[in-house]
């Protein structure tokens, strides 16, 4: 094998490659799930509300949200996001914690996303893992691929292809490129056969059993 200074083998080169192109895609896919969507603007422009009626909004929202409103809850924490430079990030996750304590799949997706970036909270990939599960379970694309490159580079869990293949197998059933190339181009070629295998048998049970869910 061919080797650089201090013994930095190609395959290792090769492998660092494959690393940060899966991290670039988590990164990417964070970003996304924070991309702001102008809420304010669009609640403005819905009801021809003036800035003075938009305040007035806000705290209706906030009663509503007090009083257990999901959607209020969930709408106060894109806001937060959006009405400040920079964003308000500790309400943020206030509000899109107790929404998905409700199931508010949008809450799930963002709640992970401001957890394994440690925007408002203290970085912890493990509890951005799990609510990335709770709301991939019930089908949602992003934190399907997000869970995806999770398990491929150990973060917050032990690395795990079979899962990798898995979670952007079924990103990438729902139009995901991105979850696709990097599964392709990255994930199968660090795997046998026998584990391709089963990572498919693991794609195919979680789509029986939405099936299931669905017919319920």
């Amino acid at each position: 094998m061919l080797k650089l200074k201090n013994n930095f083998k190609i395959s290792n080169l090769v492998s660092l490659k494959k690393c940060n192109s899966i991290l670039i895609l988590l990164i990417s896919i964070v970003l996304v799930l924070l991309k702001s969507n102008d809420s304010l603007n669009v609640m403005a422009e819905e009801n021809n509300l003036e800035i003075t009626d938009i305040n007035k909004k806000i705290r209706e929202l906030t009663g509503a949200a007090n009083s257990g409103d999901v959607s209020s809850q969930f709408l106060l924490g894109k806001i937060a996001l959006e009405s400040n430079n920079p964003p308000d990030y500790p309400t943020a996750v206030y509000w899109f914690r107790i929404a998905a304590e409700s199931d508010h799949l949008e809450a799930q997706e963002l709640l992970g996303a401001q957890l394994f970036a440690g925007l408002g909270v203290p970085q912890d990939s493990s509890a951005a893992r799990n609510w990335w599960l709770k709301a991939a379970n019930r089908g949602s694309m992003k934190a399907q691929a997000s869970l995806g490159v999770l398990f491929a580079l150990g973060h917050g869990v032990e690395k795990n292809f079979i899962e990798s293949y898995k979670w952007l197998t079924l990103a990438a059933k729902k139009g995901n490129k991105a979850a696709k190339e990097q599964r392709d181009n990255s994930i199968i070629l660090q795997m046998s056969a026998e584990q391709i295998r089963k990572a498919q048998e693991k794609v195919e049970e979680f789509l029986e059993q939405q099936k299931i869910m669905t017919d319920k």
